[in-house]
């Protein structure tokens, strides 16, 4: 059994290298976009939240612009005090910021929106709907606060068939996890 630690420093170095073969990278990719757009769980959102992704994830602007194609409404989330974040509309006039995270994120404008379907970001995903995450808790608590569909989009590195770390009673079971 690794910590999550462990798991999470392992996972960012496979993805690392995975970014060092873009060919391959973007063909996981698009097998990734074409499942998800399949799923039941994209044709029956309305709005979905999603992160913008660093360079190392799985590239979110083919998702953004399927989605927008197909009239679903984007939002993206704006991290807050106490571990918290809130999600705003992505349009083409929301104006982006880095965050302390160094991820984009919007500027806070009108009401928060909570979107129908979540796809949820990632270091490691076990088939069986666990993750690793980047360590701060944000989706987990995200979750557990808001009911909604989630699905998380799993590069060949970033699948493991069950968790080899120790699952946190607050940890939140996704209900969907795609692999490429």
């Amino acid at each position: 059994m690794q910590t999550k630690q462990q798991v999470r420093q392992q996972g960012l170095a496979a993805l690392q290298r995975l970014a060092q073969q873009p060919a391959n990278k973007q063909q996981q990719e698009a097998i990734l976009l074409q499942k998800l757009i399949d799923s039941a769980a994209f044709q029956s959102a309305t709005v979905i939240g999603m992160t913008l992704n660093q360079p190392i994830e799985v590239a979110t602007q083919p998702i953004i612009e399927a989605a927008q194609a197909a009239g679903k409404r984007i939002v993206v989330p704006r991290t807050l005090p106490k571990r918290q974040m809130a999600f705003y509309e992505l349009t083409p006039t929301t104006v982006l910021e880095r965050s302390h995270f160094d991820v984009l994120e919007p500027q806070i404008t009108g009401e928060p929106i909570v979107p129908d379907l979540m796809i949820v970001p990632g270091i490691v995903f076990s088939l069986d709907g666990w993750r690793v995450g980047f360590g701060g808790g944000y989706y987990d608590r995200y979750l557990a606060a808001h009911q909604m569909n989630n699905v998380a989009l799993a590069l060949k590195p970033q699948q493991v068939k069950v968790p080899d770390w120790s699952v946190d009673q607050f940890d939140v079971k996704l209900k969907h996890i795609i692999t490429a």
